[in-house]
């Protein structure tokens, strides 16, 4: 299937590992110019390198902490400047951190009874003031276009709290992150711009396999008995791969998806009970 978005300029953010970057890959399959955005340089550098031997000249990397306004703004003008006009935004950051060591600092897990209110700021911040920033700085791109396309790579709990997991924080943030996302799809829609939100289920990225571990031990059973009970949870009785998310993301931001918008997708085998 041909997606139309050959030549197209699409930012994705947290481009440099797991679902972000199987999101840059297959744009880059596309045809499409790709920018991908990271803290971590040496990820950066590395899927730099697996990206420019699929499309060379077409990718660009820039370090920068995206739940940071200023930077969000400098990383849009930078793309900007080297491939022209943005099509395409991919809001891709992570929630509470669970390896600072690979994540950097951020707002860790926790309840109800132990979380301050630093960590809730904090965690608006990385969720949804993060995607704001991203949209606002490309719409006006997207309206001289006459085109555009919005997503959010978000989680399932948004629509359905995981109340038997110990992170409180996800829990209460992806929730407005997506009713931003559905106003900003009913403001947008009369300039050709389409916004969706991914309800992220189990996917097989590093950072989900970290989670695992720290899932196990807060638990106090072993990471294959962690896993499997998630994997019990899931109707297809597997976990997903980055690039069964990709395959959605491009589908959204293609040509021939115009007609969605304002969606929340869950991707997670079946899992959610919501109709």
């Amino acid at each position: 299937m041909d997606y139309g978005i050959s030549g197209r300029v699409a930012i994705v953010s947290g481009g440099s590992r797991g679902i972000g970057r199987a999101i840059a890959t297959t744009f880059a399959h596309e045809g499409a110019k790709v920018v991908i955005a990271s803290r971590t340089l040496s990820n950066l550098e590395e899927t730099l390198a697996e990206l420019e031997e699929i499309a060379p000249g077409r990718v660009h990397g820039i370090a920068a902490s995206m739940t940071d306004p200023e930077s969000v703004a400098r990383v849009v003008a930078e793309s900007r400047d080297r491939f022209g006009p943005i099509s395409i935004a991919i809001s891709n950051v992570i929630g509470h951190v669970i390896d600072a060591a690979k994540e950097g600092s951020g707002p860790g897990a926790g309840t109800f009874e132990g979380m301050g209110t630093e960590a809730y700021r904090e965690e608006f911040t990385q969720l949804l003031i993060s995607s704001w920033a991203l949209a606002r700085a490309c719409v006006p791109d997207m309206q001289q276009q006459g085109w555009g396309r919005i997503c959010n790579i978000g989680s399932g709990v948004a629509r359905e709290p995981s109340t038997n997991l110990p992170h409180l924080l996800p829990n209460v943030v992806r929730a407005p992150v997506a009713g931003m996302h559905r106003l900003m799809a009913a403001r947008l829609a009369s300039d050709g711009i389409t916004v969706n939100n991914i309800l992220t289920g189990s996917i097989l990225t590093e950072r989900n396999r970290s989670y695992w571990v720290w899932l196990a031990r807060e638990r106090n059973i072993t990471v294959a008995e962690a896993t499997q009970d998630m994997t019990n949870r899931i109707p297809l009785g597997r976990f997903g791969e980055p690039s069964e998310m990709a395959a959605l993301v491009a589908f959204l931001c293609s040509d021939r998806a115009r007609m969605v918008t304002g969606q929340s997708i869950p991707v997670g085998g079946g899992g959610s009970a919501h109709l």
